[in-house]
């Protein structure tokens, strides 16, 4: 009976222990996703705006530069003796102006006297005629009165001519009368015709101004460019390469070097396609490095591709591997690992980097 219990007992310790052995591999085994990246970051391209010789280049590789950090120079001779040839034609100009005005004054005074001198003229002439027509017109009754008394023998011939000669003198005075007016009008017509002589001496004022600008302008662009010889930094950052040397002659738009804003670092990975509807944008990942494996730094995901692709051959993952991933940009919450860094970025461009997410995997 002993026996029985005992092998009984046996049995049912067997089977317990097998039970907790076997168990953990009955259970379905959880995993957080693990793939691997590469460290990216935003490239800047330090170009010149205008063509010339590189006087200076202040950059070297690995330099952190601050934003607004002069990175380099033009020789600006060039330039600045334009800039001066422009002054002293807006100088010139100017001066053209300032008398051009003036004698636009004189000739607009000159003129609106000449005019107001002719209407004085043209008035006294017409009181002038006035008068002399009414003593013409007296003239003539007087030499019809005196001509029919001489008819009648009232009068003698010599009272007849000397009437007929006041008459004769009136008719004279009368067309010289006439002829002040006719004169006087002609003088007002061409006084008042003068002032075509003021509008084109304002036009060629206004000519003359419209030079002024261009030339104001051409300053401002030499101006312009005289800024564009000093090359600085748009933003904070280090430089990755220094790719032109001083002394070079350089075109529009050159490379003089290139640059990477820490805080663009992040990681480009690829997810399985399997796994992607589980990822969202703002979700946390953590990052490995192989200098610091148990230090992930806090990262999270910023973009998800919206088109699958071919798996690239340079990315590994601990899945495995398929045919169809989508692209993942992994933002990052800090590069340091901590205070004892002294303030030096972890990650590296072109690194590469273990990403994990906290989603679980079966």
């Amino acid at each position: 009976m002993r026996k029985k219990i005992l092998i009984s007992g046996l049995i049912i310790t067997a089977i317990i222990l097998l039970i907790f052995i076997l168990l953990p591999y009955l259970k379905p085994k959880e995993n957080l996703l693990k793939v691997s990246g590469r460290v990216e970051a935003d490239e800047i391209e330090l170009s010149s705006r205008i063509s010339g010789r590189l006087a200076k280049v202040l950059i070297n590789d690995g330099s952190n530069v601050k934003k607004g950090d002069l990175i380099a120079f033009l020789e600006d001779d060039e330039i600045q003796s334009k800039r001066r040839e422009i002054l002293n034609k807006i100088a010139e100009i100017t001066e053209s102006i300032k008398a051009a005005e003036l004698n636009l004054e004189f000739t607009r005074n000159n003129i609106s006297h000449s005019i107001e001198e002719a209407k004085r003229v043209l008035e006294a002439s017409e009181a002038r005629l006035k008068q002399s027509n009414t003593k013409l017109e007296n003239a003539r009754k007087e030499l019809m009165r005196y001509s029919a008394l001489l008819e009648k023998d009232v009068i003698s011939k010599e009272r007849f001519d000397s009437v007929k000669l006041a008459f004769d003198l009136s008719s004279e005075e009368n067309k010289v009368a006439l002829s002040d007016v006719e004169k006087a009008k002609v003088a007002l017509k061409k006084a008042e015709d003068s002032r075509i002589l003021i509008n084109a001496k304002e036009q060629e004022i206004l000519s003359m101004k419209k030079s002024l600008g261009q030339l104001k302008e051409l300053l401002q662009q030499a101006d312009i460019n005289l800024g564009y010889t000093k090359i600085t930094a748009p933003v904070d950052g280090i430089i990755l390469r220094k790719i032109a040397e001083s002394g070079e002659v350089i075109s529009s738009g050159s490379v003089i070097g290139t640059m990477i804003n820490p805080e663009s670092i992040h990681i480009r990975t690829f997810v399985p396609e399997k796994y992607i509807g589980n990822l969202n944008n703002n979700i946390e990942a953590e990052i490995f490095t192989d200098a610091y494996p148990d230090k992930p730094i806090k990262g999270y995901v910023c973009y998800i591709s919206d088109k699958a692709e071919f798996t690239p051959k340079e990315v590994q993952s601990y899945e495995e591997r398929v045919k169809q991933v989508f692209a993942v940009k992994v933002c990052v919450k800090s590069s340091k690992i901590d205070e004892t860094d002294k303030g030096i970025s972890t990650l590296k461009k072109g690194m590469p980097v273990d990403v994990r997410f906290n989603i679980k995997t079966k």
